[in-house]
């Protein structure tokens, strides 16, 4: 007994000193604190789901977004009518987007929802960040990730969604007086064809309108927001070319990558084909080329080298094909310096001064221009996989209302004032935003008509008053051209030919002239189309409510909104690009400090600014998690 009381005190006494041991308790405690948190958390899960869970009875009554539709218009066709107001409530006005991309997006996210009535029509049902669908097309990020539903995001202002694409605009001096009555005095009519079986939303490849799929929406406010489609540049065979503007483009161009790995892999394939099948030609040196031809690169080099056989990293090669001089030519001069230097390092194929004339299935032929001599080269370069990614032109819906609307004739966008409103519409039922639209720069036609309305004396000259304000007036019409236009009697002094301390109409024409002749367009960016999202929503939710309030200025349509909002100006945030497993910035700051930053931190703070940018709480997390197992894992190297 004395030695079985004695064996059991030591254990009691060894176990004691295991318990008072600080690494086990708290190893004992964390183990059952998350255990306890994950049994918690599960189990809230399960009431909460138990709560929410929702079933519709068949009794119950559903009330569509869509009240009716009637028929009318210059075809009879479907007229689809909002929802009537409630008695005695004033009707809401009818604002129209037509597009479902960066400034789509961003006006909805900032309007206020008690305001208008919303429609929004758009080809594809889910918004799209347009910046990481280079990273889909290797596995970089799922394609779920990037998209967000367009319904979602329509449910925060309470708007209605139309999938479908505008194809024509019938303004309301061409409606008859029926239709007039049924759309209470709409602006115009758009009309919409809406997907079906005939058609699935696709507007990059024609096909022939289907007339039976035709509807109308009245609205009191349209803005064109529909972006653009690629440009050919005369190139031919494009068929044969993969685009990249759509999620169904990258997967179909993420088959068509790994699909030439599993048949070069095979040992019935010839030295000759298997160099083919994994050349890569990558048509234009812009940001998405750029991203795509560095993201085919690190899968290479990253996940294909460890799965495959040994030599297919060997032999594979990717060439991008530039127009230009320089690839990201849009961007700082710094950025393009580094990501040729940087290719250059990975003994990346860029040729430059190349401009594409035909894609064949298995080559593509181009023209090489010698900068200095003029001299031209014919090139080929066999190919497995091209993608055409050169350049952007009017969508066909853009250039019939640049064709209809006066005071157009761009060639790339319709014409906005600095107030984002259609030039040649009807004041204030017009806007377009993003690329589909560019802001008007035309400086010198505004001197040349209004020089007269600033001489108060009618003496051909503007005193050194006069030419301030006829300065202040152009930078507020302008400010795109605000920047050059500063220092009004510097201005004067340096144009004052005469010594009087006036200016005639041909100095003020010279002067414009020399201080706005270097002034580039915006160009055509998220960041912009983002900006001037937000920037609309802003003005027209002031617009609404001072209307709600029946305090809106009563003055005439066209100077209703310069007198209620102020222009539009962008602020640029700088330039980024992916260069695989690298990044590089170049941000606006002032000296002294530094503004370009590149290398593997700059892809860090890339990843960062693409998730901050990201439009929901669930898209970020989906796209961290993605960039986190790619970190851990790999990209997944199958396709389905």
């Amino acid at each position: 007994m004395r030695m079985l009381s004695t064996g059991t005190s030591q254990k009691v006494s060894i176990g004691g000193r295991i318990w008072h041991s600080r690494f086990v308790r708290f190893s004992v405690y964390g183990v059952g604190s998350i255990g306890f948190t994950l049994v918690a958390l599960l189990g809230g899960l399960l009431v909460y789901d138990s709560f929410t869970y929702h079933s519709l009875s068949i009794h119950e009554p559903i009330h569509p977004s869509i009240n009716e539709s009637v028929r009318g218009g210059p075809e009879n066709r479907p007229i689809l009518l909002n929802k009537e107001a409630e008695t005695g409530a004033p009707r809401k006005e009818r604002l129209v987007i037509v597009g479902g991309g960066w400034g789509a997006v961003s006006l909805l996210n900032r309007l206020d929802p008690d305001l208008y009535e919303v429609t929004l029509v758009s080809p594809t049902n889910y918004f799209l960040f347009t910046p990481l669908l280079p990273a889909v097309t290797v596995g970089t990020v799922g394609a779920g990730s990037v998209t967000e539903s367009l319904r979602r995001i329509l449910q925060k202002c309470h708007g209605q969604f139309v999938q479908g694409a505008g194809r024509n605009l019938h303004l309301r001096d061409n409606l008859d007086s029926k239709t007039r009555e049924l759309t209470d005095h709409a602006p115009g009519l758009l009309e919409v064809e809406v997907i079906s079986d005939k058609w699935d939303g696709s507007i990059e490849k024609p096909h022939e309108v289907n007339k039976d799929e035709i509807v109308y929406v009245p609205y009191d406010k349209l803005v064109v927001a529909v972006g653009c489609v690629s440009n050919d540049f005369g190139a031919k065979g494009l068929e044969h070319a993969h685009r990249l503007k759509c999620m169904s483009d990258a997967t179909q161009l993420r088959k068509n990558i790994l699909e030439n790995f599993e048949m070069a892999s095979l040992p019935s394939v010839s030295p000759e084909e298997r160099k083919r099948l994994l050349s890569f030609v990558i048509c234009g040196g812009g940001p998405t080329g750029v991203e795509v031809a560095a993201e085919i690169f690190d899968l290479i080099h990253e996940d294909i080298s460890k799965y495959y056989p040994a030599n297919l990293p060997q032999e594979s090669s990717v060439h991008l094909l530039q127009y230009c001089s320089h690839i990201l030519n849009t961007y700082s001069e710094k950025i393009s310096e580094f990501a040729e230097e940087r290719f250059r390092k990975e003994h990346m194929d860029v040729q430059t001064n190349a401009h594409v004339d035909e894609i064949t299935p298995t080559h593509v032929k181009f023209t090489v221009t010698n900068p200095l001599t003029n001299e031209k080269q014919v090139r080929t370069l066999p190919t497995g996989c091209t993608v055409w990614s050169t350049g952007i032109k009017m969508s066909d819906f853009t250039h019939l209302l640049s064709q209809m609307l006066p005071s157009q004739g761009h060639p790339h966008a319709l014409k906005v004032d600095a107030q984002l409103r259609v030039m040649g519409a009807e004041p204030g039922t017009m806007y377009a935003v993003g690329d589909a639209s560019t802001i008007d720069r035309d400086v010198m036609g505004y001197v040349v008509e209004n020089f007269a309305k600033f001489d108060k004396d009618l003496d051909g000259k503007l005193t050194l008053s006069e030419f301030a304000q006829f300065v202040n007036v152009l930078r507020r019409k302008f400010p795109i051209a605000s920047s050059n236009l500063q220092n009004v009697r510097k201005l004067l002094n340096k144009s004052d030919f005469h010594g009087d301390h006036q200016l005639n109409s041909d100095e003020v024409v010279k002067l414009v002239q020399d201080a706005t002749k270097n002034m580039t367009s915006y160009p055509p960016t998220a960041q912009i189309a983002s900006q001037e999202g937000r920037y609309l929503a802003n003005k027209l939710n002031k617009y609404g409510k001072l209307k709600e309030q029946g305090k809106l200025p009563q003055m005439s349509p066209d100077a209703l909104d310069d007198a209620i909002y102020k222009p539009f100006k962008f602020h640029s945030l700088g330039n980024i690009a992916y260069l695989g497993n690298a990044a590089a910035f170049d941000l606006p700051l002032p000296e002294p400090f530094k503004t370009f930053f590149g290398g593997i931190v700059a892809m860090y703070a890339w990843r960062s600014v693409y998730l901050s940018e990201l439009v929901s709480f669930r898209t970020r997390a989906l796209v961290l998690g993605d960039f986190i197992k790619r970190e851990l894992w790999g990209r997944d190297v199958s396709w389905l």
